[in-house]
């Protein structure tokens, strides 16, 4: 049975993993193949140590486990944006677990998350253009495409990506179907 909690610093280690083996599988053809190939992994386990000692005071990263195997993970930054409110700045689900609704409960938790914590004034991410799968999950769940904007990616090339936003999270924490 998979179960969520908040993260600790045990789970830095797989969460800089899944990271890392999700963005090979999803950002091949979107990022230089040298990056995905030979400096993705250690650039983001740099990313999380950072983050697992020096956590920003609204970073708030929550973990899905079976027994001891990590299944997915969300990372957010509640009230982040004075408009647009909690920023998800990461969201992978191990392909093993894709498919059931596992990526929806990480959202709904931390939605259920900021609401508790700050007011609701909605949530938005950012997804790249080429990630047709990635964007059709989240307007599945009531989100709509706000902006085109670039990226620099830490391989340092310029991709398009999409805004998406949620005008308010407490749908997403009601709505049992979309």
């Amino acid at each position: 049975m998979v179960k969520l909690k908040t993260a600790t610093p045990d789970d830095m280690d797989p969460i800089a993993a899944l990271h890392a083996t999700s963005w090979q599988t999803i950002y091949r053809g979107l990022l230089s193949n040298n990056y995905l190939s030979h400096d993705i992994f250690q650039d983001r386990q740099n990313l999380w140590q950072q983050r697992f000692a020096s956590p920003k005071p609204h970073q708030r990263i929550l973990v899905a486990r079976e027994g001891s195997r990590l299944c997915g993970f969300i990372c957010v930054y509640l009230d982040n944006h004075h408009e647009w409110g909690m920023l998800v700045e990461n969201l992978h689900i191990d392909p093993d677990y894709q498919g059931i609704g596992l990526g929806k409960q990480l959202l709904q938790a931390a939605a259920k998350l900021s609401l508790e914590q700050k007011p609701d004034k909605g949530m938005y991410l950012e997804v790249l253009a080429g990630n047709q799968a990635a964007q059709t999950f989240y307007q599945k769940l009531g989100a709509f495409n706000a902006r085109a904007q670039q990226w620099q990616a830490p391989d340092g090339s310029m991709v398009d990506e999409f805004v998406y936003r949620w005008q308010s999270i407490s749908a997403l924490t009601t709505k049992s179907e979309y």
